[in-house]
């Protein structure tokens, strides 16, 4: 057992044997049983330091799993303490551990709408865009139901997107599931920021910077088919660097809401207009 570097991904494998571990012992027995001191396991079910393969071995056949569930489980998690490591786009669950160990969470989307700030349909399109299986967007739509509560939280950390405006060009399959998109985002622009049309930016890339008290922050950037954690100096002031940039072009809260009511007003005389023209003429 070794200390290592603290990431989503180790705070989720230490989440999934703390879960186990609680079906058979509290932490104190289960040391004993397991010959430990309760140091240790108290810190690998917090994420703090890397269990070895025996550790692994030992803890989970306590927890009743035979070897081929114990291969898979370190499998799954065999890479739960790099620094640089990737999921594909339709896992959520690290992200979700990210998010609930952030004091502050910056994001920036070029291509698409904060995973945070869409509702239902947009992240069921877009997910069906990208190939995901029906399980997958079942879970990832489970997720965000699950991770969107922290919007209406009393506790939750400091948030703020910036979103360029052409993310909202994306395809809706009809116009009330674009308006609803917009009154979500309109209601929610108290942590949104829009880049207007037209302006240079520097990235293509999307992007989510997770900072925690005491503990490196967490760069996860949103790729069509994968998102991609790291915790890395140089890659946490590129992105720092970047949303200082995008602070100086974009709207302001009040203004985005402007921006989105707008759009709203836009959308439903487009509406009123495509009624009235499909409307049979008097005879």
């Amino acid at each position: 057992m070794e200390q290592a570097p603290i990431t989503p991904r180790s705070c989720e494998l230490g989440d999934a044997l703390r879960t186990l571990r609680k079906e058979f012992a509290k932490g104190s027995a289960f040391a004993e049983q397991l010959d430990w001191d309760p140091s240790k396991v108290s810190n690998i079910e917090r994420g703090k330091v890397r269990p070895t393969e025996v550790d692994l071995a030992q803890y989970l056949t306590a927890c009743g799993k035979d070897r081929g569930w114990i291969t898979d489980f370190s499998n799954n998690y065999a890479h739960a303490f790099q620094t640089y490591f990737a999921q594909t786009a339709a896992n959520f669950s690290t992200v979700a551990f990210a998010e609930r160990m952030a004091a502050a969470i910056t994001g920036y989307g070029r291509t698409a709408i904060p995973d945070l700030l869409r509702t239902i349909e947009y992240t069921e399109n877009l997910l069906q865009r990208r190939g995901a299986s029906p399980n997958q967007v079942q879970a990832a739509i489970h997720s965000q139901r699950e991770r969107q509560r922290v919007l209406r939280s009393d506790a939750r950390p400091s948030l703020l997107f910036y979103m360029a405006e052409t993310a909202l060009n994306t395809q809706f399959k009809n116009a009330r599931e674009r308006m609803d998109q917009l009154e979500l985002l309109r209601r929610m622009s108290r942590f949104l920021r829009i880049i207007p049309s037209g302006e240079n930016l520097s990235s293509s890339t999307d992007f989510t910077l997770y900072e925690r008290e005491k503990l490196p922050t967490t760069v996860v950037v949103d790729c069509e088919y994968a998102r991609v954690f790291i915790q890395d100096d140089g890659a946490t002031s590129q992105c720092q660097a970047l949303l200082a940039a995008l602070d100086d072009v974009a709207l302001s809260h009040t203004d985005s809401s402007r921006l989105l009511s707008q759009l709203l007003v836009e959308e439903y005389v487009a509406g009123i207009k495509e009624a009235t023209d499909d409307r049979p003429a008097a005879s």
